[in-house]
């Protein structure tokens, strides 16, 4: 895998896979819409339109929802699934000239696979989203090695460009280095607002004919959800919850934030009781917003006069270099630096999600304490049931068993009182990823991953060494019942 040659920072976006040459003999462009499922402030929508505009072919955005991806269940579904008419319905509705939206959810595995073969037979190139975990890092491998014409990945996940690092950043602090160092140069050229209308009208997109007839779905099906979702092959057991998936709902809740809880952030983030968080993470993993538009909207609470273009980098500073307030830049360090830090390291580490990527004193220490004797030893399903002695960890599992998310704060005692409850670190570990990713809207995302593997010693340093955690961080209840508001958060989630 290559990077295009350097023009500005945004070339670090740009993932050459494969060495093929563009089919100009083709009837369209394919933009396969795997992870940033939006049409506003995407990189790789804006890539796919300048390249459907040079060869003068029209433009086909081919969205897809498969049904053998990890941990599929009616959750997931219907949270993607939501987006999805959110697009059938703009384009439905809005006459795009030079552009045709294609949805397809997969009513049997393989076959949203076997159709971009299809679709590629026709295609001068494909363009994809870079996304460097799971399902979509194997697709992008795999059909890049398998199409004829070139496939070209794009990163929209975040403002600093996966590429422009060397390797994997081991600690926020290395990572806020690099964010400092080229932020002010990423903001100075950002994603397009609306890509499409920059689209040049070059005919009709027509469908190969092997597609019409292997497409096997009815997208009036998308006017009843419910109905769909009943109809497919997935865990029907974790039901969906009352969070919306569409861009209209990640906008509201946005500017929501921005407008009522920014200005708290810093008193009120880590208080259960006072949900003083952004709420996003949903939305940003399934692409449905885009970091760009959060920050361009944060920043625009600054102070009068502020201007990026006079920061300079600190070191690596978690405070001071965004100046201004500190509210902004305490929430800007969790949007850029503690985000982004597990997008980069799953981008450089093909081991992202094993025991095995953990730095070396954090396996040492482990090791040396896996025997450990355990007061407590819990097992999968009764962790997943909240069937604990600790009330403030039943409280957390049933928020996330229940709607699908967790209070960040809590995430983290969460997730360290797995260590202490189960048989052995890489055991706590399965447990961990399993519960995360069976139950979280943001499971199997980079930054989900950072939050499970932060418990192990990823990104953090050694502490006072004590029983089973050796040297880990340690966190307890009592603690945590000293230090945050809880008493509305437990009359909630608690038993």
């Amino acid at each position: 895998m290559k990077t295009s040659i350097v023009k500005n920072i945004n070339s670090y976006r740009k993932f050459v896979r494969n060495n093929n040459d563009w089919n100009k003999n083709g009837d369209y462009v394919v933009y396969w819409m795997q992870a940033n499922r939006r049409i506003e402030y995407n990189y790789a929508l804006e890539y796919a339109v300048a390249v459907a505009n040079n060869l003068k072919k029209p433009l086909l955005i081919y969205e897809v929802l498969n049904v053998d991806y990890p941990w599929v269940c009616e959750r997931f579904h219907h949270f993607i699934l939501e987006g999805i008419k959110e697009h059938y319905l703009y384009f439905t509705n809005k006459s795009i000239k030079g552009v045709r939206y294609v949805p397809y959810i997969e009513l049997e595995k393989g076959y949203a696979e076997r159709l971009i073969y299809t679709l590629a037979s026709n295609a001068c190139g494909i363009i994809s989203d870079e996304f460097p975990v799971l399902k979509i890092r194997k697709y992008n491998e795999r059909v890049g090695n398998n199409v004829t014409v070139p496939y070209i990945t794009i990163d929209s996940n975040g403002i600093i460009p996966l590429g422009v690092s060397e390797k994997d950043p081991y600690s926020a602090y290395l990572f806020r280095k690099v964010m400092q160092k080229y932020i002010v140069e990423a903001l100075k050229y950002p994603p397009a607002k609306e890509p499409l209308v920059n689209l040049k009208n070059w005919g009709q997109c027509t469908l190969p004919t092997n597609f019409k007839e292997s497409y096997a779905f009815d997208e009036n099906l998308l006017n009843n959800l419910d109905t769909l979702l009943d109809s497919l092959p997935i865990n029907h057991t974790i039901k969906k919850v009352e969070k919306v998936g569409t861009r209209a709902s990640a906008l509201e809740i946005m500017n929501h934030f921005v407008e009522f809880k920014l200005a708290r952030y810093e008193d009120d983030r880590n208080h259960p009781d006072r949900q003083g968080g952004s709420g996003l993470s949903p939305w940003l993993h399934f692409g449905k917003i885009s970091s760009y538009e959060i920050v361009d909207k944060v920043l625009s609470k600054q102070p009068m006069g502020w201007n990026i273009e006079e920061s300079e980098p600190n070191g690596g500073k978690n405070s001071g270099f965004f100046r201004g307030h500190s509210y902004v830049e305490s929430f800007l360090d969790e949007l850029i630096t503690w985000r982004e830090v597990g997008f980069q390291f799953a981008h450089h580490r093909p081991d992202y999600d094993q025991f095995d990527s953990l730095p070396d004193w954090a396996k040492k220490t482990m090791n040396e304490h896996d025997q450990d004797p355990r007061e407590y030893v819990y097992s999968l399903e009764e962790l997943a049931n909240s069937q604990t002695h600790d009330q403030i960890w039943n409280a957390a599992q049933t928020e996330l068993r229940t709607q699908g998310v967790m209070h960040n704060y809590l995430r983290m005692l969460w997730g360290k009182k797995i260590i202490e409850w189960t048989g052995s670190h890489v055991k706590a570990l399965e447990v961990l990823i399993e519960l995360n990713n069976r139950y979280a809207l943001d499971g199997c995302d980079p930054n989900s991953y950072s939050g499970i593997f932060w418990c192990l010693g990823r990104f953090d340093r050694a502490w006072q060494e004590r029983e089973i955690f050796g040297k880990l961080r340690y966190m307890s209840s009592q603690s945590t019942s000293k230090k945050i508001k809880l008493k509305h958060y437990l009359n909630i989630y608690g038993s």
